[in-house]
């Protein structure tokens, strides 16, 4: 009898259920082969997504960094007794704390001009240089007793992003790339936006001594969004393929014989992702599809909130994208919240071009199902001294200042710490830098101390070696 015959016979009166059963090894063979080679795609592309220790509250952060360091005393913790004892001295326990351009043993009191009130149920205090955010106070969760050391801009602004007060280490955003790769293949995964240079230069949102594939790009506010990626008018599409292809050859072959190019690396990863972005970047900014009621809630329809407002809207469409980490910055390129004189006509000029926009995107996310999954969180480099600085200004002061998180796993409705009776220093439950950054990975499902780098001997980390870390556990849901 022929194998034909044999086979025919064999099946004639097979059922469903016994060819399943009998496939089953094929089926599973099938499977095997999936996973191996999204391993094997894993093992070639650096931004592929990565399995976390820990489930994840939030798949993407929008980081709202207000650039020369706001006020904790106008804007989210009031402190009356300023009033009281205004223009007066600091009582001598504060001790001679170090400042920047004053000094505290004799720098006078300054009271606040601004009000506050309870806002939402949860009855968080704000600043009345917020007209639309105490409309979601209830998602937010306020830490009042935030510190560090640093009180010079460039310094702060690195330890604030970085976990150092050192120049070169990898960002937040940078970290959270290498530790859990990209969730899309056509949009980069650590974009940047920002309204003027920054105190500490690019550095400050670099990627440092990580592998260059984890760097940020930066989405410009006005012109082309994204220099050098529009193809050259006169080529076609197939011909920038083949032309692509065959650099791209040319590094994979170099790149196999000196396999610690992480620059070459990077480069193979970025024309790929450069390649795709020429259809997918134009429209993931084109605002022109937005209704005219989003627009008008994030600000766009006034000069006013425009500028800001455009940031926060582009984020939101990343990250509706799958793009992980935004990074927002707001009062860069002139004195920002660096409220030297002045402080209270600054802060109300800073305050109506956020307000309308940060509680836009948090309701426009809410109203999409994305602000579960989205971890929102603002904050600048230090806060300012409750001490005047000439007749209306306030000092740096890193001793105690408030930050605020929303969605992606956070207990809205929510004050964790507190300051002294004049807003100086962190008294109650105090948060260094590193406990934040810890937050952050818990939050997106990384085990900070787990998140490492080889370099210079040591097995690197954000949260830093020299020190304890901690997730705040009391703000989360």
């Amino acid at each position: 009898m022929s194998t034909d015959q044999n086979m025919t016979n064999q099946f004639e009166h097979l059922s469903r259920r016994d060819l399943l059963g009998r496939a089953g090894m094929g089926f599973g063979a099938l499977a095997l082969m999936d996973l191996l080679s999204r391993d094997a795609s894993a093992a070639d592309n650096p931004l592929a997504p990565k399995r976390t220790t820990l489930s994840p509250k939030a798949t993407a952060v929008i980081s709202l960094f207000m650039h020369g360091g706001p006020s904790q005393v106008d804007t989210f913790d009031p402190k009356p007794l300023l009033a009281k004892y205004a223009g007066q001295k600091l009582p001598d326990s504060f001790g001679n704390l170090k400042l920047e351009f004053t000094k505290a043993s004799e720098a006078k009191l300054l009271a606040s001009k601004r009000s506050f009130k309870k806002c939402g149920q949860s009855g968080i205090e704000m600043s009345d240089i917020f007209e639309h955010l105490p409309k979601v106070a209830d998602e937010i969760a306020v830490i009042r007793s935030c510190y560090h050391t640093e009180f010079n801009h460039a310094p702060a602004l690195y330890l604030a992003h970085s976990g150092t007060r050192l120049m070169g280490r990898p960002s937040l955003g940078a970290w959270a790339m290498y530790g859990l790769g990209a969730t899309t293949e056509n949009l980069p995964g650590y974009v940047v936006m920002r309204d003027g240079p920054l105190k500490s230069g690019p550095a400050t949102y670099g990627n440092g001594f990580l592998p260059a594939v984890y760097s940020a790009t930066e989405l410009r506010s006005s012109g082309v969004p994204i220099l050098y990626l529009n193809k050259p008018d006169k080529m076609s599409g197939a011909d920038q393929r083949r032309v692509l292809d065959f650099s791209q050859q040319l590094n994979k072959r170099y790149l196999a014989a000196h396999n610690e190019d992480h620059n070459l690396s990077a480069r193979i990863a970025a024309y790929e992702l450069a390649y795709r972005m020429q259809s997918t970047a134009p429209e993931a900014v084109d605002l022109s599809r937005e209704p005219e009621e989003i627009k008008k809630l994030y600000g766009l329809d006034q000069d006013v909130t425009r500028p800001f407002g455009t940031q926060c809207l582009n984020a939101r469409r990343l990250v509706e994208r799958g793009v992980r980490f935004v990074q927002l910055y707001h009062g860069g390129g002139n004195e920002g919240w660096d409220t030297h004189g002045g402080n209270d006509a600054k802060l109300v000029q800073n305050g109506s071009q956020i307000d309308k926009p940060i509680a836009g995107l948090i309701a426009d996310l809410k109203a999409r199902g994305l602000l579960d999954t989205t971890l929102i969180v603002w904050g600048g480099e230090f806060g300012r001294t409750p001490t005047s600085e000439g007749p209306d200004g306030r000092d740096h002061s890193p001793y105690g200042y408030s930050v605020w998180m929303a969605g992606g796993g956070i207990k809205g409705g929510t004050v964790y710490g507190a300051t002294d009776d004049f807003g100086f220093k962190a008294i109650e439950n105090p948060v260094q830098v590193r406990d934040l950054h810890a937050t952050i990975l818990h939050l997106l499902g990384i085990e900070h101390d787990k998140l490492t780098y080889y370099f210079q001997g040591l097995q690197q980390r954000l949260t830093q070696v020299d020190g304890e870390s901690r997730v705040i556990r009391e703000i989360l849901a």
